[in-house]
């Protein structure tokens, strides 16, 4: 089964924003007003037992300097700080954030509630629970590192899917991997990251949209062997993903915001 990777992950959204808030570029306000818009503005959220505004102050407090974005799947969970119980929350929800300057370190689990009927589009509140952490854990791939493991999984992917004539089937994907001009980025990143980290962050929403599209079927793959093959060369790509999206909102650095 592939990762679910959205084109702006809860957890990235408030680490870019909250970055650069830490870091005193933008108000309190943006970051909450980035956050909401992110998730279709209809989505409450809270920290700890506070409102977002006042847990996102309690943090400040506690001693915060960085947030860093942890997109944890089985078999990888490399970025996630200990200890056991804390790294199989992450690990359920799939995303966490990880606080670094309080002692010890914090970690923040996203969990979404649904209030009311999802047919009649009920409302849908955050909360992020505020655990603490074994220690930091080190950093990402640098963005140059993470870029070109990207590059290496769409040319492994985009030859597996043309061997298996997946285009036959559904030609978007593999439009998806060739397509060249990347859009903007979504709204994850605020001021204070450098221009790869866009175009980084953009390459990776794109390719999170394919793997949304592929996931849906087995394309052309009629046999076992094929849809194995197939998988595999998905499950390739969708961990490049991760990493560029988690490589993206760590490049944070002041010195970018006035560019």
């Amino acid at each position: 089964m592939l990762a679910d990777l959205p084109a702006s992950p809860r957890s990235g959204v408030l680490a870019g924003w909250g970055n650069a808030w830490l870091a005193g570029l933008v108000g309190l306000d943006d970051v909450i007003t980035q956050v909401h818009e992110a998730l279709g503005g209809s989505a409450p959220h809270t920290v700890g037992d506070e409102p977002l505004v006042l847990g996102l102050g309690a943090l400040r407090r506690a001693g915060a300097e960085r947030m860093r974005l942890v997109l944890p799947v089985p078999g990888d969970v490399s970025g996630l700080p200990g200890p056991p119980d804390v790294n199989r929350d992450a690990l359920t929800a799939g995303e966490a954030l990880v606080v670094i300057g309080p002692t010890p370190p914090l970690v923040l689990v996203p969990s979404v509630i649904v209030h009311g009927p999802a047919v009649e589009g009920g409302l849908e509140s955050v909360h992020w629970r505020v655990l603490r952490a074994g220690r930091v854990p080190p950093p990402p791939a640098g963005l140059r590192a993470a870029d070109h493991e990207l590059s290496v999984a769409i040319r492994q992917t985009t030859a597996a899917l043309v061997d298996l004539d997946i285009a036959s089937a559904r030609p978007e994907v593999l439009a998806l991997l060739r397509d060249r001009g990347e859009p903007e980025p979504g709204p994850g990143l605020g001021p204070g990251y450098p221009p790869n980290a866009h175009a980084l962050l953009a390459r990776a929403e794109r390719l999170a949209e394919l793997l949304e599209l592929a996931a849906r079927d087995d394309g052309a793959a009629v046999t076992a062997t094929e849809v194995s093959r197939r998988s595999a060369a998905l499950r390739g790509l969708s961990g490049a993903v991760r990493r560029a999206y988690e490589a993206a909102y760590d490049a944070f650095d002041p010195a970018y915001a006035s560019h």
